[in-house]
């Protein structure tokens, strides 16, 4: 996310012009403690969210839990995981997620161990859980303002921008969207390894780069997708020779991220290769879900949503379809685009394509939106494209609780919650507003590359 600041304005002491854009950059100190104290509130509001579950026995009401807006996985996990018992995840009983968020889970439950009873224990083991993601949380929003106050993951040698880091750390730090779903599911862990990945990458550090995606892959799939625009970027080189990405910059950080993920999946398949199996097996036999296109149509009879091999090979093709555009932007562009737009580009194809939407998945979108911020659009266009993809995301994350208190009372025959009708409305919302935003990203990769900037 880039300030912006007329043609006509003064420049400052130690100010330069970047070519093709309109924004000033300069050699201000890096705003570490601001991006940190943001980080910080957004972590302290999303605890706040889950007041009413956590100190209101809402977890132990569907309908309460709904009603407040404060469900959370974490808790009901605790118990259907065994973690209550010490159950060692994948070896004495499969787990749906990949290694990292197993092995914290585990690690978690272990700490608060020693606490005295059975719901102190989940209540503590949640609010550890917070701590840690709240953690996570201030490396999203620090690596990601400092990547943008410094230009990107290619922008070499460009003056530090202070307000372009303090828009963008705190965009992904008190976000509404973001503070609201932060500790809905693990996700925060994934989106600070792959932050820290970024930030390496565009420090030239490429070896532990890749080590930072491969390890946030090992939590999360999303992160992986990051190397199909470096390898776009390297084809593009390779055709065009313009000193841009090279075919090492794409295999170095591959091997990095091969290394690490290797290095933390290995032991667990050796020791429980049907538990470690387990997520990808669950995410291949996963029928459709709450906030996908292919749920809402399936709702009103418009698609055969039950029919998983239909919705797994139109994931598929629609995905493929959408990624095939972007590598054409990709090379094809007269001047390359920014690495992160089109990581940016990718990600959203990747939400919007597949067959469950939830609505923490606006964690992975949010930095990377933030870093990918249009430079060439006008600041108020972009500002309202953004502002009307959160207030959906706002929207969808009410809605669905409602939705599901609608479908609690409906089984009690009693009237209440948001029906079919509202949940289609607000779950339509999110691909509408993110294909805008997605729609802005393009463009402004193709009006900086016209430009020349």
């Amino acid at each position: 996310m880039n300030s912006t600041s007329g043609d006509s304005g003064l420049l400052r002491a130690g100010d330069v012009r970047v070519a093709g854009t309109r924004r000033f950059t300069g050699t201000r100190r890096q705003p570490w403690i601001e991006l940190v104290a943001l980080a910080l509130a957004g972590a302290v509001l999303g605890y706040l969210v889950k007041i009413p579950c956590r100190f209101g026995g809402g977890w132990l009401s569907a309908g309460r839990q709904h009603e407040y807006g404060c469900y959370s996985d974490i808790f009901p996990l605790y118990f259907r995981d065994g973690l209550d018992t010490g159950v060692l995840p994948y070896l004495e009983r499969p787990v749906e997620y990949p290694v990292l968020i197993g092995g914290l889970m585990h690690v978690i439950a272990r700490a608060v161990a020693w606490l005295p009873d059975e719901q102190t224990r989940a209540s503590g083991y949640f609010d550890l859980t917070a701590l840690v993601l709240g953690a996570c949380l201030v490396v999203v929003a620090v690596n990601t303002g400092l990547l943008a106050g410094h230009g990107g993951i290619s922008a070499e040698g460009r003056p530090f921008d202070r307000k372009a880091a303090l828009l963008a750390g705190g965009f992904t730090a008190v976000a509404p969207a973001a503070f609201l779903t932060a500790y809905i599911n693990w996700d925060l862990l994934a989106a600070a390894l792959l932050a820290g990945g970024l930030l390496c990458l565009a420090r030239g550090r490429q070896w532990a780069g890749g080590a930072f995606i491969g390890l946030a892959t090992a939590a999360k799939f999303y992160p992986f997708l990051v190397f199909g625009p470096l390898l776009v970027l390297a084809i593009r080189e390779c055709l065009r020779k313009e000193g841009g990405f090279t075919a090492g910059d794409f295999l170095r950080p591959l091997g990095g991220a091969a290394i690490a993920w290797t290095a933390v999946n290995l032991p667990v398949y050796l020791a429980a290769p049907e538990g470690w199996a387990t997520f990808f097996r669950f995410s291949r036999e996963r029928v459709v879900d709450w906030g996908s296109a292919y749920y809402v149509l399936g709702s009103f009879g418009l698609f055969d949503a039950g029919n998983r091999d239909l919705v797994n090979l139109t994931g598929m093709v629609a995905l493929a379809v959408a990624c095939a555009g972007i590598a054409v932007l990709g090379v094809a562009a007269r001047r390359p685009p920014r690495p992160e737009q089109l990581v940016f580009l990718v990600v959203a194809a990747f939400v919007v394509t597949n067959k469950v939407w939830s609505p923490q998945f606006v964690l992975w979108l949010i930095p990377l939106a933030a870093l990918a911020w249009p430079r060439t659009v006008p600041f108020w266009g972009t500002a309202v494209a953004f502002g009307l993809w959160q207030l959906a995301e706002i929207g969808y994350f009410f809605g669905i609780w409602q939705h599901l208190l609608y479908i609690t009372l409906q089984a009690e025959g009693v009237s209440g919650g948001l029906g079919p009708g509202g949940y289609a409305a607000v779950a339509l919302g999110r691909p509408a507003t993110v294909l805008g935003v997605c729609v802005l990203t393009v463009a402004d990769c193709l009006r900086n590359a016209d430009s020349g900037g």
